[in-house]
């Protein structure tokens, strides 16, 4: 029986085990020790991509969720903020790259398709930067359909019938004299499996037969015998395939893993000639060692029971290894306590008519029944159009199985489809026969923790140069940062001795207007700030296989249907392409708006215009604006170093710096350096009583700045400001979904979505409950809705729903 009852160390990790061996010959602490430093030095972050639908046409846009997770529990992740999200051709190009801001593990974003996309497979690929420490092979991938209307319909690739048939020996070996179960996969030149039938010759003898499932996966049971050849023949083809050759001393083992059945059995079988040293079990998950024992094999035969409870939902790796730490045997199994987020969704009619208002009703509990508060996201799509796959990738397959296997995984929702009668026993032949992907007790043995190449960003990086007149780097100088929103940020480094500088970990997205200023150690003319905007990206993968088959006849009526709604809009949207205007000269001048302030304080004090003033506008710091202009109000300083004294106020408490503003948002006297004069409208000052409205903020009295439009048009790099443009996070954009609150409307403009909602934040509360709405389109048919999610605790969550439209 296993020597470890299981208990919980909290620490990122949990490790079930307890051991009573001597350290001497124990190889298991030294594994264990291992996983332990490799989960503490690189836990693993896990991204998955809900997207609304798998094909789209050029001109629409993919939407998409995104769920980060970090360690063995799948929590939320904060370690990481940033998740590159690109969109990959089948050549390798990345066509477009995202960065998407991931609050507390969170995030939503889109990809615009532009009008001359070409038709295609493409991948969309998904990361963070510390995932990068793993290896591509870890990033989350996707493949998606894109179709051009304009162009000719893709052509359909012809496979051949050829066959790649494999055998997966359980535990890793064929053993002379011992019973195996062997497992076999047959895959298709599409990349898919396929169902096959066949024969076991013994030296050209047939002596047993197999049949794949409809997967293409199968087991058969082999006592293989010395001096003997195997081979398998499919019955189809006549192809034969050579059976990897026994050995003549070893272990087998056998591991029973029944859904009835809360233990894993496990019978480890020697060779006659094996020796009868110690052999250790380790079985573990995701790096938590949740059981270990020492198995007798004196009589050549030993069995072992682990309760299933001591694992987590997943999958779970059995390993033999010798004294030396050196593996005999190694057995994947899955675990399923059926804990994930048990989800209700059901919209409050079965059929409706076109145009109909839809109001959908989302319950989520856990197992017992006890309401969960947990972050969804929700796709409604056109099922004439769409084809919503019951056994495609979803949050639980992605978390549990595909992001833990190596090689692309057909249909992975099969293996939780509880339509799906052989789901079980499906789940146990890919558990067999796909290969596992990370914490080997090799590794783990040798000790081989690498260091991370790759650090953890909680924010953006900005890098470049700082140079000076003749571009001349400027060393030992000085970049600043100021970025007003989401949160007003300033931050100053120094540039090294070639004059370049990085700044990291900065949160702004691309509407934020930001300014980034240079200037050397000393004198007080600006330098120009040279970004680096290049990025070394993991190399995209090419000729990406599909990870699902495809219905030819549902695309066809899609990219049919889209042809539709391009005519539509151009008929109803008379955008740009419609009139071209000859001849027309239009005269004046625009009038813009300008942002005079102050719009929270009230007038204040004094208020001085500087737009419009020479006088002002040729300044070379905000704060000599002020210097000599406002009575009462003593401005001294140079450079950097600023001092601001409003007589008449101030304590001894709070020292004598006024509050400092730039668009009524309070800013560091020293960030002031980094606006640029040109760009300040107007200031205003706040003296004795009039600071009542700050509070005791205002005890010293207040200097407000108010820009141009909150410094509006200055990402535009130039030689004077030095002040360039940078890429932030992607800004979210909403989902249009029409309100048809009207029947009576003239000629309406035909509503032909194909994906009629889409909402990527749909939060439960104490409840567990939550409700979305939303208005059907023209079309006459059935409607597929999808949910996906993540609990605080790491649990997915799925669930769907179907309902009609009709007349």
């Amino acid at each position: 029986m296993i020597k470890s009852p299981a208990y919980c160390i909290l620490a990122a990790l949990v490790i079930c085990f307890h051991l009573s061996l001597t350290p001497y010959h124990n190889p298991l602490n030294r594994i264990i020790s291992s996983f332990e430093k490799y989960l503490a030095i690189l836990p693993q972050e896990k991204v998955y991509l809900h997207t609304d639908r798998s094909y789209y046409a050029a001109g629409e846009t993919i939407w998409f969720k995104s769920y980060l997770t970090s360690g063995p529990y799948h929590l939320p992740s904060t370690l990481s903020y940033t998740i590159y999200v690109e969109l990959i051709s089948s050549e390798g190009v990345i066509s477009q790259r995202h960065q998407i801001f991931s609050h507390e593990g969170f995030a939503s974003g889109h990809f615009t398709l532009p009008d001359p996309l070409p038709s295609g497979n493409y991948l969309l690929r998904a990361y963070t930067n510390w995932m990068r420490n793993s290896g591509e092979e870890y990033f989350f991938h996707k493949q998606v359909k894109i179709f051009n209307t304009e162009e000719a319909l893709l052509a359909e690739k012809q496979h051949d019938n050829n066959i790649d048939l494999q055998f997966f020996p359980e535990g890793g070996f064929l053993i002379n004299g011992i019973m195996n179960r062997v497992g076999f996969k047959a895959v298709g030149s599409d990349g898919f499996g396929k169902f096959v039938k066949g024969k076991i010759l013994e030296d050209e003898k047939v002596i047993a037969e197999f049949e794949s499932n409809q997967l293409g996966m199968g087991v058969i049971g082999l006592i293989p015998e010395e001096g003997r050849h195997y081979k398998a023949r499919l019955d189809t083809t006549g192809e034969e395939v050579i059976l990897p050759d026994p050995s003549e001393s070893g272990i087998a083992m056998a591991v029973t893993n029944s859904p009835n059945s809360s233990d894993i059995l496990v019978k480890i079988q020697a060779s006659e000639s094996f020796s009868s040293e110690p052999v250790y079990l380790l079985a573990q998950s995701r790096g938590i060692v949740c059981a270990t024992s020492q198995a007798d094999l004196s009589n050549k035969v030993a069995f072992i029971k682990i309760p299933n409870k001591e694992f987590p939902s997943g999958i779970a790796q059995i390993t033999l290894v010798d004294e030396k730490g050196f593996p005999l045997a190694e057995r994947l199994v899955f675990i399923d306590h059926e804990d994930q987020i048990q989800v209700s969704i059901k919209p409050n009619k079965k059929s409706y008519a076109p145009r109909d208002s839809v109001h959908i009703a989302i319950e989520a509990k856990d197992k017992a029944g006890i309401p969960i508060i947990a972050n969804f996201s929700l796709s409604v799509v056109d099922g004439s159009q769409i084809d919503m796959d019951q056994n495609g990738e979803t949050i639980k397959s992605n978390l549990l199985i595909t992001s833990e296997l190596k090689g692309t995984i057909e249909s992975p929702g099969y293996y939780f489809n509880p339509d799906n009668q052989d789901r079980h026993e499906a789940l146990d032949l890919l558990m067999l026969t796909q290969g596992w992907r990370k914490f080997t007790t090799k590794e783990a043995w040798e000790g081989n923790i690498p260091k991370p190449e790759y650090r953890a960003e909680k924010g953006l990086t900005i890098r470049g140069k700082l140079e000076g007149k003749n571009q001349q780097a400027i060393p030992e100088g000085t970049v600043s940062y100021l970025s007003l929103y989401p949160i007003p940020e300033s931050k100053t480094v120094a540039t090294s001795e070639n004059g370049s500088f990085e700044f990291h970990d900065l949160i702004f997205f691309d509407s934020t207007n930001l300014v980034l200023q240079g200037q050397p150690k000393k004198g007080k003319a600006n330098g120009t700030v040279l970004l680096d905007n290049s990025y070394s990206s993991p190399q995209a993968p090419k000729n990406f296989t599909l990870n699902s088959p495809n219905n030819p006849l549902l695309e066809r009526v899609f990219q049919t249907e889209s042809e539709l709604r391009r005519n539509s809009n151009r008929a109803f949207d008379l955008d740009d392409s419609d009139f071209i205007l000859e001849g027309v000269e239009v005269k004046g001048k625009q009038m813009e708006p300008n942002y005079t302030g102050p719009k929270i304080y009230g007038e204040g004090t004094i208020k001085i215009q500087v737009a419009g003033n020479p006088g002002l506008e040729n300044q070379q710091h905000v704060l000599e604006l002020v210097r000599g202009r406002v009575a009462g109000v003593q401005v001294s300083g140079s450079g950097n170093e600023w001092k601001v004294l409003i007589q008449g106020v101030g304590s001894i408490n709070s020292g004598t710096d006024p509050l400092i503003m730039i668009d009524d948002t309070p800013m560091d006297i020293k960030s002031l350096i980094m606006i640029p004069v040109q760009e300040i409208e107007s200031y205003t000052v706040w003296k004795g009583a009039d600071t009542a409205i700050f509070g005791s903020r205002g005890a010293n009295g207040a200097i407000g700045f108010y820009t141009k439009k909150g410094i509006e048009g200055t990402n535009t790099a130039t030689k004077e400001t030095g002040i360039p443009k940078v890429k932030g996070y992607q800004v979210q954009k909403e989902f249009y979904s029409p309100k048809h609150t009207s029947k009576n409307i003239v000629n309406p403009k035909p509503d032909r979505r194909a994906t009629l909602f889409w909402a990527p934040y749909v939060q439960t509360d104490s409840a567990g409950k939550a409700s979305v709405s939303f208005y059907n389109h023209d079309i006459e048919t059935v409607i597929y809705g999808e949910l996906q999610g993540l609990s605080r605790n790491g649990k997915p969550g799925y669930g769907s729903f179907t309902y009609l439209i009709e007349k």
